[in-house]
């Protein structure tokens, strides 16, 4: 008996809520961090987003404009962010991710890349194959989907 679509969407949503086991690598790189969640999640977005403003880090992590200073000035405090004055706006400081806050971000993806990679030596070449095939069309269709929000 074949898998209806429904079926099949609802195994692969289990499936991807069941991939906590491949989250299971090297907690001692996140652990031994001297960063909040709220912190570790400002250097992501500082640093996703090139450069960015106050506001708009309060937005994104949904807090109040003192909530993010007191989180940038941690942050700064540890060499992790830079801020300066914005050329446009000297009222508006820009933030950006500095060296060493660039330098633990790729350190935390490349733990998780390792670890990826080691999961999938396992797989013959088949299995990879078909995993590569899925990601892909996974990839177009939240592609499609974001275009269609942008319009």
């Amino acid at each position: 008996m074949t898998a209806s679509r429904a079926e099949l969407t609802e195994e692969i949503i289990r499936l991807q809520q069941m991939s906590h086991a491949m989250g299971q690598y090297a907690p001692e790189a996140w652990m031994g961090l001297n960063l909040t969640i709220g912190q570790l999640k400002s250097l992501f977005f500082i640093d996703s987003e090139d450069s960015t403003n106050f506001r708009k880090l309060a937005t994104a992590l949904g807090v109040t404009p003192p909530d993010v200073t007191r989180i940038v000035d941690r942050l700064v405090k540890q060499g992790l962010v830079s801020r300066r004055e914005n050329p446009e706006d000297r009222r508006m400081q820009l933030l950006q991710a500095t060296k060493k806050g660039k330098s633990l971000l790729a350190k935390l993806r490349e733990n998780k890349t390792t670890h990826l990679y080691r999961m999938l030596t396992r797989l013959s070449t088949e299995e990879l194959a078909n995993i590569a095939q899925g990601l892909g069309s996974l990839v177009r269709a939240a592609e499609l989907q974001r275009g269609e929000k942008l319009r």
